[in-house]
């Protein structure tokens, strides 16, 4: 809190103290103004105008209010990033100066506000600005110096409402906003009043006209509601009809089973007698379905005594043959003997050459041993070598070749980036595709490089960084060919252009070789977020290069992220393009006036450059594929190698199976031609160990078993006997079966017939009575839903209720259905002899008979809101219009004086433009005459030279002074323009009246003032004295300059 105490006779709100630091030309500096006159004098270009400056936005005010920069930041003293005005107040008397209003503000427009050095928010200082009166909006207490022309360009209206604000109070200026929104109103209600009056009188006659239309339309609804009346008692007439002939089909349904019931009492007998019938025949089946298996059964035995008997006859000749062949082996024996011997003696002779080639025994097992040990160690060596070239051939095919595979198809992706840009191309202009394919044919024709369109060119480190580059250079340039020589340009253009209509090709021209231009070092930006340039993010030919940096300065534009975005005031003044993660910057200076403007464009994908090939990623993934494929090779080779000692092991090991198989066929061979010599051996001895035979006894054997099978025949053949005599009797049997049956069939073939006659007729009876309980059902279904229509149409009441709401209307009308529809049509007959009407007609009635209602009572509104507004007006007219015609008298009395002691003449007046009671048409006229022999004018912009005008504007001003409540007024430089003798009477008016009572403070800015004024002690000059060599206001000694002034006279 300030140690300052209002001592009296200083108005509360009274500047104390103004501190400026940073601010437009002042780094730092303290203005301590005196309570009355306050002349600031200095060069122009010193700062005087900066004290307006300081007050009007220290105090809560715009920037348009000063009439020269649009943002505070502005104000900010070059080179720095904040500025500070405060501005200390006087208080009530008595009070110490608790009012210290601080303002500080940076780059970026962010103000923070303080009260005694206590941040509050901007509502709090302009509601403590308020209670104290200070408008720095008013130009009539606050005139800036590009505001000094505008106060002649106010209308009277405004500057009525300036003046009543500056010396009028605020109540004033809210009773005459009162006054004008109660007219406001009035008006609106007037006009409300007599459109709703002439509305409802339109209202009133339509429906008049509309009253003979409306009694014919409700005589027509009368006849209408009986005819429902009627139709209602049809509907319960109906329903009795329905039920009437329910009752009927009842009684038919009920003779009808009477019917069947009969019907089936006839059938019941016949029934009886025909299953008993079915019974026996099917007890019959069943005896001759046993008779015949019985005879099937018999067959069997037969066939199988039969075969039997065959048998025998079989073993009888095999008992003979076998006597013969042993008779006519012993008249052989001699000579099998011989050959078996002969046989054997062979054997034994190929035995013994046989082993002398062979080997014996133990040799041939030492042979077999030592091949065996040799094919177990050639099996195991090949084994071996398998499992190498199985695990070397897994992991190629498993492992090396997938890689080589993957790299390959990223390889492959990545290439086709080139036809995916051809595409995008041939959808962006199909006459530059067509181009690029004509190109492909025919380059031998050109003499120097000739690149396909940028697009199809230029790669990114990162795929992120194409939207940079295409929110930099248009899509035309992207999609030009490039040339080194014109001369290559030039014929290209014409082939394609002229020869082949391919109109819409583009062509640029750019010299080749190293791209070498000077660059910025990123790392000196990295504080901003910056991490690399435009140009080190592309590859492309170095006369691509070339041209976009000549053209676009790619090699100049940074790239940052999200930081340079929050951070972008910042921004060097140099850069004046530059990227963000997701924005792009463009800042431009005035070649005029040198204002900066910036621009900010979210940037959109990229279109063109949305497929890029990642040459750094492209390159590695060729560094893996040779690295997988040497892989390979170095597998295929160890797989040939292992392939070779695996044919030489199994060529090794084909031998020694070769080996082991011959000495196992000589050994298989020895060992059958032994088991053959020992048959040999046990036939002869079986032949020569064989008893002598005995033919006698031999043929006494055969005929005993001979008689042994005759016997067994014998006795089979009675069998059969016995079987077939019991065929014979069963066959007779199932014959009979078989007669009984077709007769009892044929007996119930009459007695089926009968029984299905009697069937058909009960069946036609079931019939009837199925279609009579249909019928009956249909009735009953719609003598249910009638009786429910019935129901609905009269509230569910039925006709006996004692609350039946049509009784007496169903008591007038005919009991008959006929008679009732004859009635219906006569009743029908009469409306169609009416006019029908338009039921519309009824509700636009009903609606303006509404509307009628609703705007009668916005009528008695109305009257009753405009007697009140008037009543309103009138009472606030009584308490702002005389005290408004007196400040005006006191002011056109002040104003009048001043003009005369100028030799001109001065008029102010109230100036009521409409009627009485217009009062936003009120306003004040300053009337003005410089020369004599003129009449009184207007003062405008347009009657009255500058210096008129700025004299006319002071004088206003100062007839204002001894009237105002503001504590303070300030104008700059009103004295521009006028001649001296003007300013000197000017300049003795105003000391005058800022000086001889105690009025607010005053403060009246000028660069220069006239020789041999008369000034008084409650004036205060403060010299503005500015420059880069200037000490600081601080270490100024007033005493000791003083002291050397009087020196320096004397």
């Amino acid at each position: 809190m300030s140690e300052v105490v209002n001592t009296g006779g200083i108005r509360p709100g009274s500047i104390y103290r103004i501190s400026l630091e940073n601010f437009v030309t002042y780094k730092q500096v303290e203005l301590y103004p005196g309570p009355s006159l306050n002349m600031i004098i200095g060069p122009n270009g010193t700062g005087k105008s900066t004290f307006v400056c300081a007050i009007i936005l220290g105090l809560c005010g715009k920037t348009s209010v000063i009439g020269r920069a649009k943002k505070i930041s502005e104000y900010i003293r070059s080179g720095c990033q904040q500025s500070t005005i405060e501005i200390e107040l006087y208080q009530q008397p008595g009070q110490q100066n608790d009012v210290i209003v601080t303002r500080n503000f940076n780059l970026k427009d962010i103000s923070t506000w303080l009260i005694d050095h206590k941040i509050v928010r901007e509502k709090d200082v302009q509601r403590v600005i308020a209670s104290l009166n200070i408008q720095v909006d008013n130009l009539c207490q606050l005139l800036p110096q590009d505001r000094v022309q505008d106060f002649s360009k106010m209308d009277s209206m405004q500057l009525l409402r300036s003046t009543l604000s500056a010396v009028g109070g605020q109540k004033s200026v809210s009773q005459l906003d009162e006054l004008i929104q109660c007219r406001s109103e009035q008006r609106n209600s007037s006009t409300k009043l007599q459109s709703n009056m002439h509305n409802l009188e339109e209202q009133k006659r339509l429906n008049e006209r509309l009253k003979v239309q409306i009694d014919a339309m409700k005589q027509r609804q009368e006849i209408e509601q009986q005819i429902e009346v009627c139709e209602k008692k049809k509907l319960w007439l109906e329903y009795q009809e329905l039920r009437d002939k329910v009752m009927e089909y009842n009684n038919d349904k009920n003779q009808a089973a009477k019917v069947v019931r009969t019907h089936r009492n006839k059938m019941e007998p016949m029934e009886r007698v025909i299953q008993e019938a079915k019974t026996g025949i099917s007890r019959l089946e069943q005896q001759k379905l046993s008779a015949n298996r019985e005879i099937h059964a018999l067959k069997d035995k037969v066939k199988e005594t039969i075969d039997s008997v065959r048998q025998q006859e079989y073993a009888i000749k095999d008992a003979e043959s076998v006597y013969q062949e042993k008779l006519e082996r012993y008249r052989n024996r001699e000579r099998e003997l011989g050959e078996a011997k002969a046989v054997r003696d062979k054997l034994l002779t190929d035995q013994k050459r046989l082993v002398e080639k062979v080997g014996d025994e133990n040799r041939v097992k030492m042979e077999l041993d030592e091949l065996h040990i040799s094919i177990t160690k050639t099996n195991s060596a090949i084994d071996k070598l398998k499992k190498q070239k199985m695990d070397m051939q897994y992991d190629l095919e498993n492992n090396v070749i997938p890689q080589i595979r993957l790299y390959q198809n990223k390889i492959r992706s990545l290439e086709d980036v080139g036809e995916k840009r051809l595409e995008a191309l041939r959808n962006y202009s199909e006459d530059a595709y067509k181009a690029v394919q004509w190109l492909r044919e025919n380059r031998t024709m050109f003499q120097h490089p000739v690149y396909e369109p940028m697009m199809l060119e230029i790669n990114f480190t990162d795929a992120k960084y194409a939207r940079y580059l295409e929110s930099t250079v248009p899509a035309r340039d992207l999609v030009a060919f490039t040339f080194e020589s014109s001369q290559d340009m030039n014929l290209f253009l014409r082939n394609v252009r002229q020869q082949k209509g391919l109109k819409r090709v583009n062509a640029i021209c750019s010299q080749g070789g190293n791209v070498n231009l000077p660059q910025g070092n990123i790392q000196q930006l990295s504080y901003l977020g910056f991490y690399t340039y435009l140009l080190d993010t592309i590859t492309a030919p170095d006369a691509i290069l070339r041209y976009l940096c000549k053209q676009y300065n790619i090699h100049k534009i940074p790239i940052g992220n999200q930081h340079t975005y929050n951070n972008s005031g910042k921004v060097p003044k140099n850069i004046t393009y530059f990227f963000t993660e997701n924005h792009r910057f463009v800042v431009r200076v005035s070649a005029y006036s040198g204002a900066v403007s910036s621009s900010t464009i979210e940037i959109r994908p990229a279109r063109l450059l949305a497929n890029t090939v990642d040459t750094d990623q492209l390159d590695a993934f060729n560094e893996q594929l040779s690295k997988f494929e040497q892989t390979a090779q170095l597998r295929k080779s160890k797989l040939q190698v292992i392939g070779n000692q695996l044919a030489t092991l199994e060529s090794n090991l084909n031998q020694l199976n070769t080996s082991r198989k011959g000495i196992n066929e000589g050994v298989v061979k020895v060992r059958t031609i032994s088991a053959q010599i020992r048959v040999q051996n046990k036939k002869i001895q079986d032949i020569e160990s064989e008893p002598v035979f005995n033919i006698e006894n031999e043929r006494g054997k055969c005929r005993r078993k001979q008689k042994e099978h005759a016997m067994k025949q014998t006795k089979m053949h009675k069998e059969l006997y016995e079987f077939m005599k019991n065929l014979q009797t069963k066959i007779l049997k199932g014959e009979m079966w078989k007669v009984k049956l077709e007769f009892s069939r044929n007996a119930i073939v009459q007695q089926e017939s009968e029984l299905r006659e009697m069937k058909n007729e009960l069946h036609r009876a079931q019939t009837t009575l199925e279609n009579i309980d249909a019928l009956l059902s249909r009735a009953r279904s719609n003598a249910k839903e009638k009786l429910i229509e019935a129901k609905r149409s009269c509230n569910n009441k039925l006709p006996q209720d004692p609350d039946f709401p049509y009784k007496v209307d169903f008591d007038k009308l005919p009991t008959d259905v006929n008679r009732l529809q004859e009635y219906c049509y006569e009743l029908q007959t009469r409306i169609d002899c009416m006019d029908k009407g338009d039921e519309q007609i009824i509700k636009d009635y009903e609606e303006r008979e509404r509307m009628i209602t609703k705007l009668q009572a916005e009528v008695s509104n109305n009257s009753n809101l405009n007697r009140q507004l008037e009543n309103r007006m009138q009472s606030i007219r009584s308490q702002w219009l005389p005290p408004l015609e007196l400040l005006l008298n006191q002011i056109d009395r002040r104003f009048g004086d001043m003009f005369a002691k100028l030799d001109c003449a001065g008029e102010i007046k109230l100036d009521k433009a409409g009627a009485e009671d217009d009062y936003d048409k009120y306003g004040i006229s300053i009337l003005v005459k410089f020369r004599s022999g003129e009449q009184l004018q207007q003062l405008t912009r347009h009657a009255q030279s500058g210096g008129e005008r700025a004299l006319s504007t002071a004088i206003y001003l100062m007839a204002l002074q001894a009237l105002t409540t503001v504590p303070f007024r300030c104008v700059d430089e009103i004295n521009q323009g006028m001649d001296p003798i003007n300013e000197r009477k000017m300049f003795q008016l105003l000391v005058k009246v800022t000086t001889e009572s105690d009025n607010s403070q005053y403060f009246l800015l000028t660069p220069k003032l006239l020789t041999k004024l008369e000034y008084n002690p409650k004036i205060m000059v403060h010299t503005i004295m500015n420059g880069k060599n200037i000490m600081n206001y601080k270490k100024w000694n007033n005493n000791n300059f003083l002291e050397k002034a009087r020196l320096y006279r004397e």
